[in-house]
C-alpha cells in the first residue's frame, strides 16, 4: 500500500474518463444556457423583463456560492462516483423543472437547483484529476473537462433556438436533459473507484489553505462577473440592438462557446507548461476587455461584424480563463484539500456569476442603454488584471511539489 504523500504510480484512467468529466462540467449550467439561448421566446411567453432575466443566473449562482464550501468538502470525503451521480441527477431535474415551470417563480426554483448541481462540478472533477492524473499531464485533461462548459454553451446556442421554434422553449429544455442522462450512464464505467486520499486525512481549517487560493478567488470573482454578464446578454443585445434574427442571435452564443471550447483545451496545454500562471491570467483578462470593447462599438457603428469578432475574442479569452485559474489552484493546493479549495474559489466565481448578469440587467433597464453596462464589464476585466499584477508575488513560491509531497502542508511552498 502506498503512503499518501509519497510518489506512486497511478493506474491509467478509464477511456471514457475525460468525456465524463466534460459532461459533468457541461450538465450543471445547461438549464441556464437553455434559458439564455431561447431568451427571446421565453421572455415573451412569460412577460419577463431584462432585470428578471438577469435574476435567473443570479439565483443559480447565489445558490452555487452558498453550497460550494459544503460540496467542496464532500468532494474530498466521498467517492467521485457518488458525487457525480448527485450532480447529473440534479442537472436533469433542473432541466425538467424549466420545461414544466408554469411561472417565473417556478423558473427561479428550477435554476436554483441548477446552481446546486453546478456547485459540485469543479470540486469533484478537480479532485478526480488531482488524485488520478500525474503532474505534467493534467493541463490537457483540465482543458478538456473545463471545455465541457463551452460544449454545453455551444450546443445550446446552436441547436436550442431552432428546436424552440419547432417545439417551444419548454420542449427544447426537455431535449437538453439527455445530456444528464448520458452522464449518469457513463459514471460507472468511466470513473475510477475508491474514496479520495483525503477521506483518511485530518480536516483543515480554512485559514490553513494557501494564501494564493484567496487571491485567485478574488480574480475569479471579477472575471466571473464579466464572463456571465456577457454570456447572458450577448444574444439578447444582438437581437434587440443589431436586429439579428432569433437564430442568428443565438448563434453569437454558439460562436463564443465554440471558440471557448478550443481555447480552453489550448490554454490548458500551454498553461501547464509555464512556470508562472500569473502572466496568462493577465493576458486573458486584458483580451476579454478588448472583446467587450468590440461589442460596445457594434451598436453605435451599426457594425454587426464587430459582434461576431467580439464573441470570438471573448471565447478565446474570457471563457478560457477558468482553465488557467483551476490549474493555478491545483499547483498551490495540497491533494487532500483540493476539493475544499475548489469550493472556496467557486464561492468567488459564482458570486461573480450572480452579480454580473443582475447588475447588467438593472443598468440596462435603468438607463435604457447597453453602453454603461458594457463599460462596467470592461472595468471588471481590468480590475482582474490589476489584481493579478499587484499580487504576482502571491503565486511565486507557492507551488507544492506534488511529485514528492502531494499532501504537504500549505506552508510547504517552493520557489517556482
Amino acid at each position: 500500500m502506498c503512503t499518501p504523500g509519497l510518489r506512486r504510480s497511478r493506474p491509467s484512467v478509464p477511456r471514457g474518463f475525460p468525456v465524463t468529466l466534460a459532461l459533468a462540467m457541461g450538465a450543471g449550467p445547461l438549464a441556464l444556457y437553455a434559458l439564455t439561448a431561447t431568451a427571446p421566446l421565453m421572455t415573451a411567453d412569460l412577460g419577463i423583463t431584462r432585470a428578471q432575466l438577469g435574476a435567473l443566473p443570479a439565483a443559480t449562482f447565489l445558490t452555487a456560492a452558498l453550497v460550494s464550501p459544503l460540496v467542496g468538502r464532500c468532494a474530498d470525503l466521498f467517492s467521485g462516483r457518488m458525487v457525480l451521480v448527485a450532480l447529473f441527477t440534479g442537472a436533469g431535474l433542473s432541466l425538467a423543472g424549466v420545461a414544466a415551470a408554469p411561472s417565473y417563480g417556478w423558473l427561479l426554483a428550477a435554476v436554483a437547483l441548477c446552481g446546486a448541481a453546478q456547485a459540485l462540478s469543479n470540486p469533484v472533477t478537480n479532485q478526480l484529476i488531482a488524485a488520478n492524473v500525474p503532474q505534467g499531464r493534467r493541463g490537457q485533461l483540465m482543458g478538456v473537462k473545463q471545455s465541457g462548459v463551452q460544449m454545453s454553451q455551444f450546443a445550446a446556442g446552436l441547436a436550442l433556438p431552432s428546436l424552440a421554434l419547432l417545439w417551444g422553449w419548454r420542449g427544447a429544455a426537455l431535449v437538453a436533459a439527455a445530456v444528464a442522462v448520458a452522464g449518469l450512464l457513463l459514471v460507472r464505467s468511466s470513473v475510477p473507484m475508491g474514496r479520495p486520499a483525503s477521506a483518511t486525512a485530518p480536516g483543515r481549517r480554512l485559514a490553513d489553505l494557501p494564501v494564493a487560493v484567496w487571491w485567485l478567488t478574488g480574480y475569479a470573482l471579477a472575471t466571473g462577473a464579466a464572463l456571465q454578464a456577457t454570456n447572458v446578454y450577448l444574444p439578447l443585445y444582438s437581437f434587440e440592438r443589431l436586429d439579428l434574427s432569433v437564430r442568428a442571435a443565438g448563434l453569437t452564443a454558439a460562436v463564443a462557446g465554440g471558440v471557448g471550447l478550443a481555447a480552453r483545451i489550448a490554454w490548458g496545454r500551454s498553461a501547464d507548461r509555464v512556470r508562472r500562471p500569473d502572466n496568462p491570467l493577465i493576458v486573458l483578462a486584458v483580451a476579454s476587455a478588448c472583446a467587450v470593447c468590440c461589442l460596445l462599438a457594434a451598436e453605435p457603428l451599426r457594425a454587426s461584424g464587430l459582434v461576431w469578432a467580439g464573441a470570438a475574442l471573448f471565447g478565446a479569452s474570457g471563457i478560457a480563463a477558468n482553465v488557467v485559474i483551476m490549474l493555478a489552484l491545483m499547483r498551490v493546493t495540497p491533494l487532500h484539500v483540493v476539493g475544499t479549495a475548489s469550493g472556496i474559489l467557486a464561492v468567488g466565481l459564482y458570486l461573480g456569476f450572480a452579480a454580473g448578469p443582475l447588475c447588467f440587467g438593472l443598468i440596462v433597464d435603468l438607463t435604457g442603454s447597453y453602453r454603461t453596462a458594457w463599460l462596467a464589464v470592461i472595468c471588471a476585466n481590468v480590475l482582474a488584471a490589476v489584481l493579478i499584477a499587484a499580487r504576482r508575488p502571491g503565486l511565486r513560491g507557492q507551488e507544492i511539489r506534488r511529485d514528492t509531497a502531494p499532501d504537504a502542508a500549505p506552508g510547504a511552498a517552493l520557489e517556482a
